[in-house]
Parts: C-alpha cells; structure tokens; sequence
C-alpha cells in the first residue's frame, strides 16, 4: 500500500480458526526517526502471546525467533526456516514440533 501511515490497516487475516488484524506501523521506536522508515506491517508476537491452532499447534510467524527445538541452517534462527515449520498464508503458519504442541 502506498503512502500507508501507522495505524493503517493493512489486512484481516483468518487461519487455523484465529483471526489477526495486521496493521501498519514500526516495531521498535526508533525506526519513526528517520524520514526513510515507512510503516510496516505489524505481525502479533506469538512468542509473548501464544496462539494455538484446535490441534494445540502453536501459530506461529516466519520472521520470529525461533525456539529451542528449532531445526534448520545454523545461519537462520527464524521459525519460516526450521523443518517443524508448516507454511500457511501471508507469513503465518504452524509448528509441527511435538515438543511444542500444547496438550489439554
């Protein structure tokens, strides 16, 4: 989207019965300082606030950290490059990890 400013919404997304709103903005302040950083879209930190498909599989991102049972390049630590990683749509996916799955 051009000339997106924060707090634009850039797209609702429905997978593995969730629903994320994704909005446009910066994910540390200092990247407002300078007149180059246009917003972002703002994926949820599924690290802090874990989501879970009805499997109990956590949904997770490509892009964030992955976690102690991560297997994949030693040079990527992102979950979109670890081989329990399952792609879903527009960056999100889930955990294939049994060590990771929550059971109820």
């Amino acid at each position: 989207m051009r000339n997106a400013k924060e707090g634009d919404l850039y797209g609702v997304v429905r997978i593995y019965g969730k629903t994320f709103e994704i909005y446009y903005g910066y994910y540390e302040d200092y990247e407002r300082q300078s007149k180059y950083n246009d917003p972002v879209p703002i994926y949820p930190d599924l690290v802090k606030t874990p989501q879970y498909d009805d499997g109990g599989r956590p949904i997770v991102t490509e892009m964030q950290v992955a976690c102690a049972h991560y297997r994949g390049s030693e040079t990527d630590d992102r979950c979109g490059r670890c081989r329990h990683f399952q792609k879903g749509e527009r960056l999100f996916g889930l955990c294939q990890c049994e060590q990771m799955r929550r059971n109820e």
